[in-house]
């Protein structure tokens, strides 16, 4: 009768080498992750009494201004509901507002479907307004800001703000 023996040696070495190859081509992966830089910005909310802005600041990453705004516009929109002293003036709706930048001015798309979300008054307006204008003026390469409704230049949104306008910063709102 004869044994056959296997030879397990060339198959742990191959095994082996197989990890290593494996741990090295996720280290070269790893190594070459790119962290994304990112920058403090005040984000403006309206305070619990709906009587004046206060700035958040709130970590966003640096992508050049037009994907900066995006994430500024999605973290008003998300706000900070778990905080009773802070009202977000941006409904809580996915897509209800988009940004391009150009020339160092911000064009901010509302949706005309929200008009029923927001709060009701002059004053509720100007603050939804500036609290827009002020954390987007934040961004380095945005100085202005103009709005538009459903792509297309509105005299108002709410009926009190003229959105024909381009908007500075006013941090006194």
């Amino acid at each position: 009768m004869q044994t056959v023996t296997i030879r397990k040696i060339p198959i742990l070495r191959h095994l082996a080498f197989m990890l290593i190859i494996a741990a090295a081509v996720t280290a070269f992966f790893a190594a070459r992750a790119v962290v994304l830089p990112s920058a403090d910005i005040n984000v403006y909310f309206a305070d619990a009494e709906m009587m004046r802005l206060i700035p958040v600041r709130t970590s966003v990453p640096r992508t050049g201004a037009e994907r900066t705004a995006r994430f500024v516009l999605d973290a008003m929109i998300e706000g900070h509901d778990d905080n009773p002293k802070i009202f977000r003036l941006v409904p809580n709706v996915k897509n209800c507002m988009s940004v391009t930048v150009k020339d160092k001015i911000a064009y901010v798309d509302l949706k005309s479907g929200l008009r029923g979300e927001y709060p009701d008054g002059r004053d509720a307006e100007i603050m939804m307004v500036y609290s827009i204008v002020n954390s987007l003026t934040n961004i380095d390469g945005i100085v202005n800001v103009r709005f538009t409704v459903d792509g297309e230049r509105q005299k108002d949104f709410l009926g009190f703000v003229d959105m024909r306008e381009t908007f500075i910063p006013d941090y006194c709102v």
